[in-house]
């Protein structure tokens, strides 16, 4: 360790800590308050006012409205809060104001503490042409490009040419994959240069981008580095996180497996030696891209705040880095050398988001109708939220992390299958089956590398039994249906579904005919039966010649439970137990072990109209896909369009959506513009289709 000391009086004491942040990461924070007797405050928008990192904390206060912008990226909100408390310190989180110099020089001048890196560290690392300036300085190898300072569009294309193709345009502020496009000729360049500079400034209020090479097989590594104000500068290994769709992280891991002894020590080397170049406090992440076929790696960019995926490294090393944060921000040294950090077992993380993998990933909103989280020997569940809690369209769709350690990496594997197994979550659609077939393909246990999701679902990945799990929730839907009716507690027994026809009495079984929404189309269904037993048919013309048919027999929970929501199934004589919950918006979730199902019912008059009629035919216009802000107009009346061009790009649960043209004609009408705020499914551009086909 450093020789250098300071006084017990140049100690810091941090008694109360303001949190900015919210979700899973605040009360990963709020545990570690309590563990070393810190006063945790959180923050709250109004879309917050009941979550959990608010119920969590010691004390809480207001921010702002439901809008990020408004509350949670608002730094001066953030101060006044911490002053209105008396707050000591301000622990940013990740995402938000993690990285805002703004929030680090409001806490200087009103001294507070920032559990962070200094100004300096984060304007540097802020921009990746900054950064990878920096870490050519220090002999640490960068991928082949350009990140000059002239930006205009003809030296860009020309540095293109030298870079050769294919190569990467990269927004040089902010991360997350916006402001990114993959170039593979000429031809694209000017476009995927437009986009990606419009998203880049929308996205982080800078436009600059740099080239680089793209590496056909690269592997995403990382390495995770401390530092304190004594002078010290150590590393806590290596994590894997090459499984990533749309350049978002799906599945991270500690340590890398797969690297040779040589190149991992060459990462820790290259990230001790810029952690010391900037005299760096707290935890950071050095973000390298290394070729899998020549094993060349290269510096990618730095992260100078805690990391999602911090758990795996917490796991394997046994180090708080929370804690560790928190001294080191109180003027502490660190309490270990470099030779006293070991590696024992492995970690693996997945992060379990509201979203829809089937449907190009969208983002999904709604209640939890059902949460239980799973326990077991190695297992660790990060979230911030319970059953009840709301998932609002204004932030990101991470719902919960499970991360799972064993001794060996096959181990940590099966803990994590069984893990994702075992949690029951209900009320909209997330990635839980998704992220099962992801660990269960057998290339999981091979080299990794960022195409790994392309490679092994080159068709897209389509969850398993879809229309025998839609056939499930009809019959479910039916049956509740019948309960509702008949069951005076319920309500006016003449207050039944729309399209149900109570014909038992005179000999015919009693029939539904609606619609379910999938992928944003309808499908119509029949449904015929009572009291558990039914019949039903999925197709367009619902008959017996040409539609899917299913006999489902229902055994509803018992009554006098009425938390309970366990049903059992028996399906063309199959049977299987399910959670289902019923919403009051006409949806039904399913949940069970590898499997996680909801949808939304329409009845056969409401398909006709409104807005469900609507999503019959949207092949002339552009509709928002969610809740969100419209970030970029790309045309103007008038214009001619082809088939598939980018049009629109909308914000929504800080994710960007570039919206195309479902055809090609000529915009007939603008119905918003950049800025707006819009409601799901409204109506955003309205297309004059070509009448022949050129």
């Amino acid at each position: 360790m450093s020789n250098v000391a300071k006084s017990i009086t140049d100690i810091k004491s941090i008694k109360r800590l303001l949190i900015a942040n919210r979700g899973e990461i605040a009360c990963r924070v709020i545990r570690t308050c309590k563990k070393l007797g810190i006063e945790s405050v959180a923050v709250f928008s109004d879309a917050d006012r009941h979550a959990q990192h608010v119920q969590q904390a010691d004390l809480a206060v207001y921010i702002g409205a439901s809008s990020a912008k408004e509350s949670y990226l608002n730094a001066q909100s953030i101060m006044d809060a911490a002053l209105k408390i008396k707050a000591d310190a301000i622990h940013p989180g990740y995402g938000f104001l993690s990285e805002s110099t703004e929030l680090i020089t409001l806490c200087q001048s009103n001294d507070v503490i920032f559990i962070g890196p200094s100004v300096e560290s984060i304007a540097d690392m802020g921009s990746k042409i900054e950064a990878k300036a920096i870490a050519q300085s220090l002999d640490i190898p960068t991928v082949p490009g350009y990140n000059g300072d002239n930006q205009d569009s003809a030296t860009l294309k020309s540095e293109s040419e030298k870079v050769g193709y294919p190569l990467l345009i990269k927004a040089s502020a902010g991360g997350g994959g916006k402001g990114m496009r993959i170039v593979n000729s000429a031809s694209e360049f000017d476009e995927a240069l437009t986009l990606a500079k419009q998203e880049s400034l929308s996205s982080f209020g800078d436009d600059r981008v740099l080239l680089e090479k793209y590496l056909v097989r690269p592997r995403h590594i990382e390495v995770q580095v401390l530092g304190d104000s004594h002078g010290n500068v150590v590393h806590l290994f290596d994590r894997e996180c090459s499984i990533q769709r749309n350049y978002q992280k799906v599945i991270e891991e500690a340590p890398v497996s797969h690297l040779g002894d040589e190149l991992r020590q060459k990462l820790f080397d290259c990230a001790v030696r810029l952690g010391k170049h900037l005299s760096y406090l707290g935890a950071g992440t050095i973000e390298f891209i290394v070729d899998a076929d020549t094993q060349d790696a290269y510096f990618l960019e730095m992260n100078t705040r805690l990391q999602v995926e911090h758990p795996t490294t917490e796991f394997v090393t046994g180090i708080d880095l929370v804690e560790c944060q928190i001294k080191v921000a109180k003027g502490e040294a660190l309490t270990f050398s470099q030779d006293q950090i070991t590696v024992t077992g492995h970690a693996i993380e997945a992060r379990l988001n509201a979203e829809d993998p089937a449907n190009n990933y969208m983002p999904e909103t709604g209640t939890i109708e059902l949460y239980r989280e799973p326990t077991g020997e190695g297992l660790r569940v990060d979230s911030g939220v319970s059953q009840g809690s709301d998932i609002s369209p204004f932030y990101d769709s991470m719902v919960a992390k499970v991360i799972a350690y064993g001794v060996t990496r096959g181990l940590a594997a099966q803990r994590l299958l069984k893990g994702l197994n075992d949690f029951s979550i209900g009320g909209f659609k997330t990635n839980q089956e998704f992220l099962i077939a992801l660990i269960t393909r057998p290339a999981f246990h091979q080299e990794l590398t960022t195409q790994y999701i392309a490679k092994q679902f080159p068709e897209g990945w389509q969850p398993w039994g879809e229309e025998m799990h839609m056939a499930i929730a009809a019959a479910a839907y039916a049956e509740q249906g019948q309960y509702d009716v008949s069951n005076m507690q319920a309500g006016n027994p003449w207050q039944r579904k729309g399209s149900w026809r109570v014909t038992d009495l005179s000999g015919t079984p009693a029939s539904a005919w609606f619609c379910i929404e999938h992928g944003g189309e309808l499908i119509e269904m029949s449904v015929q039966g009572r009291a558990g037993d039914y019949r039903v048919r999925i197709g367009s013309d619902l008959d017996e010649k040409n539609a899917e048919q299913f006999h489902v027999m229902l055994t509803r929970p018992n009554e006098s439970q009425s938390e309970v929501t366990y049903w059992q199934v028996e399906i063309n004589n199959t049977r299987v137990s399910l959670d289902i919950l019923f919403s009051e918006n006409q949806k039904v979730s399913l949940s069970s072990p590898r499997l996680n199902r909801s949808y939304s019912f329409v009845t056969l008059e409401d398909s006709l109209l409104g807005p469900a009629a609507e999503l019959k035919d949207n092949s002339t216009s552009i509709r928002a896909v969610m809740p969100g802000i419209v970030t970029d107009v790309l045309v103007k009346t008038g214009d001619k369009v082809e088939e598939g061009e980018t049009l629109l790009v909308m914000e929504a649960m800080k994710l960007i959506h570039n919206l195309s043209a479902p055809c090609s004609g000529v915009v007939k009408d603008i119905l918003c513009a950049a800025g707006d705020s819009v409601a799901d499914g409204a109506l955003l551009i309205d297309i004059d289709p070509d009448e022949t086909d050129d």
